[in-house]
Order: structure tokens, then C-alpha cells, then sequence
């Protein structure tokens, strides 16, 4: 595995990134749980299908003071 990662920055960079999504969707609902704001079946999807990570982060940010998950995802 070091020996594919040093030679193949690109995957690497894959798979980082793949793990910062992975981690900022599980701070992201916990965030969201710790609150109260239980998520629908469609916010749920709309948590596992988002690929950037600004808009996860910005959400994160909106969880905090959002009196609901609607509005913590706008």
C-alpha cells in the first residue's frame, strides 16, 4: 500500500479527500444529533451524496445554531 500511495499522488489525493468527506458527514450528524434535529430519509441521502466539502463544512456551520436539520441544510 505505501509502495502504490508513494508512487501514485493522484490516488492518494483520493483517498484523502474521500476520508474528509467520510469524516465531515459523521461530525456533520453529529452535530445534528447532539442538537435534536433528527434528519428525514431525504436529508440522509443528501448528506451521503454530497461530494464537496465546503458545502459539508458550511452545513456544519449552519447545525450549529439551526433550529432544524431543513434549515442547517439550506
Amino acid at each position: 500500500m505505501q509502495t502504490l500511495l508513494a508512487h501514485s499522488p493522484d490516488v492518494k489525493r483520493q483517498i484523502i479527500g474521500e476520508g474528509q468527506l467520510i469524516e465531515a458527514r459523521a461530525v456533520l450528524r453529529r452535530v445534528l444529533a447532539r442538537r435534536g434535529l433528527a434528519l428525514t430519509s431525504t436529508q440522509e441521502a443528501q448528506i451521503d451524496g454530497c461530494s464537496d466539502l465546503a458545502t459539508l463544512e458550511r452545513w456544519h456551520d449552519q447545525a450549529v445554531t439551526a433550529s432544524s436539520a431543513e434549515e442547517a441544510l439550506a
